[in-house]
């Protein structure tokens, strides 16, 4: 690994990947510009915005350095863009209960093979995107363990736009139902 030394804290370090956008002097991840070369500690304690932020789980208002950031997704002011709403005890805990719960389900149920039918929306899920052919409406892979994230109980495999679909609509089958009945009519 290419060692540097931090513009903030001035020691040398192992290197990251988070650039300076020449036009506008906004970080960008995987940009062409000059490096910004910042070290992890230095990220973690200067690019992230001193604010409240409020768990989706358990509501606590916390400090916003209290939840999972992008390590090179930086936001037009600077500071690096949040992972989700969950607190890391949140996320903590639910990351635990999926492990356990994938150890007892992935024995019984592996995971489907490409080229299977999604059980939520019905496309057929590919690898990759670009494994798709013309004219064909699937969706691209990898497949994603679908969990009820209350009772923690497995649902089933779904293609990642389902998965992401479903969360972002509640987590709900019913919400789910709704939105394919508002999408027929």
């Amino acid at each position: 690994m290419q060692k540097f030394i931090c513009q903030i804290c001035k020691l040398p370090k192992v290197e990251i990947d988070i650039y300076a956008d020449e036009k506008t002097s906004i970080m960008v991840a995987n940009n062409p510009f000059p490096r910004l070369s910042v070290c992890k500690d230095c990220s973690d304690q200067y690019l992230i915005e001193d604010v409240l932020c409020s768990c989706s789980v358990c509501l606590r208002e916390l400090p916003s350095n209290y939840f999972q950031h992008y390590r090179t997704r930086i936001k037009k002011n600077g500071m690096r863009l949040r992972v989700n709403r969950n607190c890391n005890d949140c996320a903590s805990i639910t990351k635990k209960a999926l492990n356990k719960l994938k150890k007892e389900i992935l024995p019984k149920y592996p995971y489907p093979k490409y080229g299977t039918n999604c059980g939520q929306c019905g496309r057929v899920v590919y690898e990759k995107s670009e494994d798709i052919p013309d004219g064909v409406d699937g969706a691209n892979g990898p497949w994603q363990f679908d969990h009820d994230h209350i009772t923690n109980t497995f649902r089933g495999y779904i293609c990642k736009l389902c998965n992401a679909g479903t969360g972002m609509i509640g987590d709900q089958k019913s919400f789910w139902d709704k939105a394919n009945e508002r999408k027929k009519n």
